[in-house]
């Protein structure tokens, strides 16, 4: 056994034994965990609407997961949650993240969807080619809220398809709580994983001050061996692991009954050795083996530090509440374009000439973002009218870097007689900021017992402006080019909701959605002649503005007592002036435009029935239908269009999980069970614009994104507060891909992000 795979299976055993010591000093204690009445009962409660309430209540398609569903399915990143939530798709590789809500999928410009941790956005905005939304390890959360639709006028810019947040587990001032959990795996043609993680929320002075406090650690060994393309044989076995070191302290002090300040802290980094991609070339994918025969490591590092204050403070029927923020991240990572040069420079289609011959593309994407909120909310559920009023102020600066050297690049092009170290292909540093201010307001009135009305409206004024610099081979002399991009957005809100009986709501609503334009920083001057053959003699276009959807959703949700429940929601929604990357393959670049417009239709069902007391049937299922309305062309005189009326917008049409639990006697009545989660993904019929012939040259080697299927299993026991459990993921053990894309340009061999192997593993948690 390697020292990285002993020192993985040590960590996990040693917080098993920490766990196993602190069951044993807490068993002194008296009580058991601590439960609300809604936990205990099934019913999660959520702060989609910025205040706390049942998800049955809430008139939006909401999904959420608390921690023991997070647990006992054995989701551990945010791949597994959008696995399992209807109408979310997700595409992610070692340099970016896609995510996209009921169709409104976009990988260029500001984001569409909202990402949270608790009330703190940290989405961010595609400048180039690199970057991608952070997303906070799956340890120690309260719970997962994946907001679908809009939410244009409670969270603002950048949640135009939707929401996700993550609430982090807060202190406590009157109850001790610990939650530990330790975790062994295999995966089949791979190496080992393991983790180990431990949270602690307690009062330091009773009803006064309390803390809370968590530690976690995981690695995922790798899967994908490194090759050398000149002799075949293995540089580097399971190359592409990750390590994820994640910390997190708030403290709560309630000076008096009324006032709550809440200052935390949360660090997490994560780090990747190599990128996750396989070469069809050199893998036999019915067979497990995956491989790549990169030059060099596409290692990764993407760490953040999250500091903020929470201040509420009660004034009887009014809460205030003001939230502070400093989000400071910096993601590094190296992507091999080594063929990527070759082959755009001398058009040979070939693996590079010489064994030594090399071209590191380093990135850098770091956000230092500023944000501050200020709430007055109604707090007195008894009255007819309920609102919340506020402002909102955020400062995000962004800097992006990319650096391209090819030291061979003078040997192949020009027959120099050695390499040139640190010579430059391209160099472009871009510094952006997006500051935004806004005024917001929501009001719901009870018209009568069961009919209320809800009006809301958001004011925002954006500002955006950049610096670019660039230089290098591919450039020309060199640009220092600046820009600025304002707008003042509005986005309104209607609903009205019916409460038919205690236990079911039925809802209608039409909301409005927005992200921020920007500018196109100016090219090199290798893309002068293809600028001008589309009708950009002078150079790209410069601004582009922001875009928008409006949408309009119907919705039901009711309980069934003991015996279930159901949430599900028909919607359509409109997006115009859609920000589009018009791709320039002579040189490599791109710049974005408003281009067309679309429209997405579908519904999302989401089911629990309990047949009897041990078994529990759960079923979430969604259909988007997104395509264009519009046929465009990607410059004035360009040939062919750029999208077709009728194109398809990229996304899996079906989602759909299931999900089953029987719990049987073991140790204490229900103290075992075994559950079963399976999640599908089906294959796009129709043809997005890339695939359209109608669009020109087409590349026929592409093929529209397969159907994903992944299963799982669990069995497990519950003696006292431990949960012990063995499971198997992707049990199937299916190489289906989920992404693929062209390795060079222009274009070669295909690459591909697959499905994790068959994996076998031990959980040992413990709650207290």
């Amino acid at each position: 056994m390697s020292t990285r795979r002993s020192a993985n299976f040590f960590a996990a055993g040693t917080a098993l034994a920490a766990l196993v010591m602190a069951d044993a000093a807490l068993a002194q204690a008296a009580g058991t965990e601590g439960e609300t009445a809604a936990e205990s009962s099934g019913e999660i409660i959520v702060t989609a609407t910025r205040k706390s309430e049942s998800i049955n209540k809430v008139p939006l398609s909401v999904s959420a997961l608390s921690r023991e569903a997070l647990d006992s399915r054995g989701i551990r990143n945010f791949s597994d949650v959008i696995r399992q939530t209807p109408g979310v798709s997700f595409e992610k590789s070692n340099t970016t993240t896609n995510i996209a809500i009921r169709g409104v999928n976009s990988s260029v410009g500001a984001a569409t969807t909202g990402i949270y941790i608790d009330d703190v956005p940290i989405q961010i905005r595609q400048l180039g080619y690199g970057g991608g939304n952070a997303y906070p390890v799956v340890f120690d959360l309260d719970r997962v809220e994946v907001l679908r639709g809009p939410q244009g006028t409670l969270f603002g810019a950048g949640s135009e398809g939707g929401t996700v947040r993550f609430i982090t587990q807060q202190p406590s001032l009157d109850t001790l709580k610990v939650y530990g959990r330790a975790e062994a795996s295999a995966t089949q043609h791979g190496a080992a994983n393991g983790e180990g993680g431990v949270s602690v929320s307690a009062p330091l002075v009773a009803g006064k001050l309390g803390i809370a406090a968590s530690g976690y650690y995981r690695r995922d060994g790798g899967y994908v061996d490194r090759i050398s393309s000149f002799t075949n044989k293995v540089v580097q076995k399971n190359a592409n692991s990750t390590d994820s070191y994640v910390a997190r302290v708030a403290l709560t002090w309630q000076p008096v009954d009324n006032v709550k300040i809440t200052p935390a802290v949360f660090y997490q980094n994560v780090e990747a050795a190599d990128s996750g991609e396989s070469w069809e070339t050199y893998s036999n994918y019915d067979k497990h083996v995956f491989r790549n025969a990169n030059q060099l490591p596409e290692t990764s590092k993407d760490r953040f530090t999250l500091t903020s204050l929470n201040v509420s403070v009660g004034l009887g029927a009014v809460d205030l509440i003001a939230v502070g923020s400093y989000f400071d991240r910096r993601q590094s990572f190296v992507q091999d374009y080594t063929n990527f040069d070759q082959t755009l420079f001398t058009g040979v289609n070939a693996l590079p000439f010489f064994p030594e011959q090399n071209a590191p593309s380093d990135f850098v994407v770091a956000q230092k973002n500023w944000t501050g909120e200020l709430r007055l909310q109604s707090s007195n559920a008894a009255s007819p009218l309920t609102w919340v009023l506020g402002g909102f102020y955020s400062h995000a600066k962004q800097t992006s870097i990319q650096v391209v050297t090819d030291p061979y690049l003078p040997v192949y092009l020009f027959g120099g007689p050695s390499p040139v170290a640190g010579f430059s292909v391209y160099d472009q540093n871009a510094v952006s900021t997006d500051e935004q201010a806004a005024l917001f307001g929501q009001v719901t009135y009870k018209l009568t017992d069961k009919l209320s009305v809800l009006a809301g409206l958001r004011y925002s004024h954006t500002v955006f402006t950049i610096r670019s610099i660039a230089q290098g081979f591919v450039v020309g002399p060199l640009v220092d080019d600046r820009g600025r991009q304002s707008e003042n957005p509005i986005t309104p809100k209607f609903g009205i909701n019916f409460q038919a009986t205690p236990d079911t709501l039925l809802y209608a609503s039409a909301s409005r959605g927005f992200r921020v334009g920007g500018y196109n920083p100016q090219v090199g001057t290798f893309c002068g002649p293809e600028l001008a053959s589309i009708g950009y003699p002078g150079g790209r276009p410069t601004n582009f503005k922001s875009d928008s959807v409006w949408s309009y959703e119907v919705g039901v949700k009711s309980r069934f007592g003991g015996l279930g429940s159901v949430q599900a929601s028909v919607y359509q929604i409109d997006w115009n002036d859609i920000q589009q990357a018009v791709a320039l393959n002579s040189c490599g670049f791109q710049f974005t435009n408003n281009l067309g417009k679309a429209r997405s239709r579908g519904f999302d069902l989401q089911l629990e029935v309990r047949p009897t007391n041990r078994l529990t049937l759960q079923a979430e299922i969604g259909y988007v239908d997104a395509k264009f309305r519009d046929t465009v062309f990607g410059g004035p005189t360009a040939a062919a269009p750029f999208v077709s009326k009728g194109d398809a917008v990229l996304g899996a049409p079906w989602t759909a999980s299931f999900h089953a639990q029987y719990d049987f006697d073991a140790f204490r009545a229900k103290g075992g069970y075994i559950r079963s989660d399976f999640d599908y993904r089906s294959k796009q019929s129709k043809l997005p614009p890339y695939l359209n012939p109608g669009n020109g040259a087409i590349d026929t080697a592409l093929t529209l994104p397969p159907a994903v299927a992944f299963w799982s299993a669990r069995l497990g026991v519950k003696p006292g507060n431990f949960d012990i459990s063995l499971f198997v993921n992707n049990i199937l053990d299916k190489s289906t891909w989920t992404r693929r894309e062209r390795a060079s340009n222009p274009f070669e061999f295909f690459r591909r992000e697959t499905l994790r192997p068959r994996t076998f593993g031990v959980t040992a948690s413990y709650r207290y």
